[in-house]
């Protein structure tokens, strides 16, 4: 075993005698620091003590099984592993040190190898192998830099002080040299990521002959830096050529970013700014521009807004959507006209900022800072959560703040509505068996599965999705390209069909799971949970429906009589106290129900089940669902509504209704429902598919209707 692996593991295991022998382990374990790239994070929480000295493990345990290197070279490697990553280590009064004596703790290469200099400056003259250290050093000056400009982060000529080196000592053709740089930059690389490795080593490769023989002609022009940047993004869908196409015909910003990236290197970029816009990318550089000068400006250091722009949620790492958003509020407020000419727009409640580290700034941190609004804000809306009260405040302050993207936009809930609308694909795929012709419509397209289904069981017709909320359309738009989907989406109001599609048009409209959604949030006429929402829908859709097409649709349905009574027997502490907690929650209507004991309630039938419906999706769900209603007409209303929009140009091909499978199943352990009498009975049907054809001028039949 490499003696600093046994080091690592004899300190892990309790044993801080070796502390005192090994420096560079002393600055690794005894730290506050935890500096790590969070790309390869999945929880913060759940962050190891010592991130650092572990990934430092992982490259060792690489080497130590490498077999294409001698064991000099080995030891070689070994050093500088052990030294490349002090940098980001050490005890606060340490880093105080450093920072005195003018390290560059925030370029983890450049610092650490400072530090190496100078503990090797405190060995005797007569001790020290001058040659080895001086490969040392340049291996840990130059250490990551490989990987680093494949990512795009900093230019070839950083690897000038290796191209030196590997010329002054006549390298230039040594396989030896070859090999130790090649697995050096293996375990650099595969510590962090297999995956990663796997796909750049050829490329690792290229970078070091090119090193070794000298060409220096290997610089990456402007737009495939910025692509290498835009990686993770453009995995997730984003049609990186016609955006960059697009806003660089402007040749100032052309030349402002030929400035910037000809003079400047840059750290944890894509970790940061991957899940904001390409545009918004491209302001955040501006604005360094306009408080530091490109031209003198050598390192630029996004890790400070990459570890702010992150926590934990529900135990998982992810983007905080609450700084996001007033970022992209702060951000959308700026003109890229604007920031080229050195302007910007101020808002009070966020600022962009940099920190210099140093006097000339020539190396500097980026982020963002808040107002102390902003900060209680953030706060207010990570500690509520999951309480549907403060849900609706948060809302109330995104508007007030003008931090949310439109009035459908669910916040930090989004990916979850998204997940939930792709759910129930066998009911989906029944959608697409009654689906006809080339021209097919899903309003209100969610996540995007029945666009899926739809596409792969008509591939010939042309497929179209629109939703309200600019959120959906940006995600799907990025799932078409990056899953090479061939439908079309666009935003368009459901109720203004006609504005977006012409007359006659559509073979097939599709609602699924979407009207109650509708009827639920939409104020139309000035009141939301308005039936008329759904009749001005229908006829929207019959509009732009052609003859012989058809409307499908698959939503909520009441039951009839709508006097029934049902009793529910609350199974499990909590359950009363929740249901009283919806009653005063819900919007739709207003539930009166009658106690009857310390667990069991009698209401009316829709009333019961418009609640099981919430209870049924638990209290993670209940923000959201409390606030829509899921049964809006019965079967009778929901055919003359029918009627009355199709007059006598249209027909119900089907008509059906059903409870869907497992939903009593599912309820058993935690309610009982039942008559009046306390007699056990079924649940009614809670959903209903209607297929719905306009006639052709030609042939007017009498409606017919197909019952269940």
């Amino acid at each position: 075993m490499l003696d600093s692996l046994h080091s690592i593991r004899k300190v892990k295991q309790g044993d801080k005698v070796v502390l005192r022998k090994q420096k560079w382990l002393q600055y690794l374990f005894i730290t506050k620091e935890k500096n790590v790239n969070l790309e390869q994070v999945d929880s913060l929480e759940r962050l190891e003590s010592h991130p650092v000295l572990s990934y430092i493990e992982r490259a060792l345990v690489i080497l130590e099984n490498s077999t294409i290197i001698n064991e000099s070279d080995k030891q070689i490697i070994e050093e500088v592993l052990i030294w490349s990553d002090v940098a980001k280590c050490g005890s606060p009064s340490k880093r105080r040190g450093w920072k005195e004596r003018g390290f560059q703790l925030g370029i983890h290469n450049i610092g650490s190898a400072q530090i190496y200099a100078e503990e090797k400056m405190k060995v005797a003259i007569n001790e020290r192998n001058l040659a080895e250290e001086e490969l040392v050093y340049t291996l840990i000056y130059t250490h990551g830099l490989i990987g680093q400009f494949i990512r795009g982060e900093v230019r070839y000529g950083q690897l000038e002080p290796l191209i030196a080196y590997m010329y002054k000592y006549n390298k230039v053709n040594s396989i030896e040299m070859f090999n130790l740089l090649y697995v050096l930059n293996h375990c650099i690389i595969e510590a962090v990521s297999p995956q990663i490795w796997s796909e750049v080593q050829e490329e690792v490769k290229f970078v070091i002959r090119s090193a070794m023989e000298g060409n220096r002609a290997v610089e990456l022009s402007l737009k495939e830096r910025i692509k290498r940047l835009r990686n993770s993004a453009l995995k997730n869908g984003e049609n990186f050529d016609q955006a960059y196409n697009q806003l660089f015909s402007n040749q100032k910003l052309n030349r402002l970013f030929q400035a910037f990236f000809n003079n400047s290197d840059m750290w944890y970029v894509e970790s940061a700014l991957h899940d904001f816009s390409f545009e918004e990318f491209l302001k955040i550089f501006l604005l360094i521009y306009q408080k530091a000068n490109p031209f003198s400006l050598k390192q630029i250091s996004f890790e400070p807004f990459m570890k702010d722009i992150y926590y934990d949620y529900k135990g998982q790492k992810t983007i905080n959507l609450y700084k996001k958003r007033i970022i992209e509020a702060y951000l959308k407020e700026q003109k890229v006209e604007d920031l080229i000419a050195g302007k910007r727009s101020e808002n009070i409640h966020v600022e962009f900022t940099i920190i210099p580290l140093d006097s000339l700034n020539e190396n500097i941190y980026v982020s963002f800072v808040y107002s102390k609004a902003g900060e209680k804000l953030i706060e207010f809306c990570q500690e509520a959560e999951k309480s549907p009260l403060y849900e609706r405040a948060i809302i109330l302050l995104y508007d007030f703040f003008g931090f949310r993207k439109d009035g459908f936009d669910r916040m930090q809930n989004e990916q979850n509505y998204l997940t939930d609308m792709n759910n129930a694909q066998n009911h989906k795929k029944l959608i697409a068996d009654y689906a006809v012709g080339n021209n097919m419509l899903d309003i209100g397209a969610g996540g995007g599965v029945m666009l899926d289904i739809l596409s792969e069981k008509h591939p010939n017709a042309k497929v179209i999705g629109i939703d309200l909320a600019i959120n959906v359309i940006e995600a799907l738009e990025k799932r078409k390209i990056r899953e090479k989907k061939s439908w079309f989406v666009k935003q368009a109001d459901a109720l203004q069909l006609k504005e977006t599609f012409e007359l006659n048009s559509m073979d097939t409209i599709i609602f699924s799971s979407i009207l109650h959604e509708m009827y639920s949030y939409i104020p139309y006429n000035g009141k939301k949970f308005n039936p008329e929402v759904i009749t001005h829908s229908l006829k929207s859709a019959f509009d732009v429906l052609k003859p012989g097409g058809r409307i499908i649709i698959r939503d909520g349905i009441m039951t009839e009589p709508k006097e029934k009574l049902r009793q529910l027997e609350f199974k499990q502490s909590g359950g009363l106290d929740f249901f009283k907690r919806y009653v005063q929650d819900f919007k739709g209507r207003t539930i009166v129900y009658e106690q009857l004991n310390e667990h069991t309630i009698q209401l009316p039938i829709n009333d019961a089940m418009e609640f099981l419906y919430t209870y049924t999706w638990g209290e993670e769900a209940y923000p959201h669902e409390v606030q829509e209603q899921f049964g809006y007409f019965t079967p009778s209303e929901y055919k003359e509504v029918i009627q009355d929009v199709i007059g006598d140009k249209g027909k119900i091909l089907l008509f059906h209704h059903y409870l869907q499978d497992g939903y009593e199943d599912h309820l058993l352990p935690y309610v009982r429902v039942t008559d009046i009498e306390k007699n056990a009975v079924s649940l009614p049907d809670s959903t209903c598919f209607i297929v719905i054809e306009k006639m052709d001028d030609r042939n007017h039949e009498s409606i017919v209707f197909s019952t269940n």
